[in-house]
């Protein structure tokens, strides 16, 4: 059966955006399409033997950045919300003479981190954490305060 226009319209733009893909992978006509449509794995698995390694378009290619690297040392990702729950827990525990044993600790740490939402900043190692607001510390402090309510009432050991 000769294709129509729009079948082989169909199949030029395919070829354009998958090259390699055009030679191993065998089109089907309109009417097989319609009686089973085989899934993207199985033609994956179809296309490519075991042994072959995946085709070039498929793997992620590093580039570079335009902008050359100022800084020589190394950059940490660090959440400041943990690390002030950190410094007032000790604190908070004293003045509500919770269990201090490791476990009710991180438990503690753990649901305050959870009730808070995160801050993420990008730190030389080294760096001191910059300091909150006002605002973010009450919640902070509400928070932990909250946690080793839950944690005294119930804990887990």
């Amino acid at each position: 059966m000769a294709k129509t226009k729009k079948d082989i319209d169909k199949d030029l733009m395919y070829k354009m955006l998958m090259p390699s893909g055009s030679k191993t992978i065998k089109a089907a006509s309109p009417e097989e399409q319609d009686r089973e449509e085989p899934s993207s794995e199985k033609a994956e698995a179809e296309a490519l033997p075991e042994q072959e390694a995946p085709s070039p378009h498929r793997t992620m290619m590093r580039r570079e950045l335009g902008v050359p690297l100022m800084d020589t040392q190394q950059t940490v990702l660090v959440n400041i919300m943990e690390n002030i729950v950190l410094e007032k827990l000790e604190d908070a525990l004293k003045r509500f003479q919770c269990c201090r044993c490791d476990r009710c600790k991180k438990d503690i740490v753990a649901l305050a981190l959870n009730r808070l939402t995160p801050h993420y900043m990008v730190l030389m190692e080294g760096q001191p954490t910059p300091q909150v607001d006002t605002q973010t510390n009450a919640e902070v402090v509400t928070a932990v305060i909250k946690a080793i309510l839950a944690v005294r009432s119930h804990p887990r050991h």
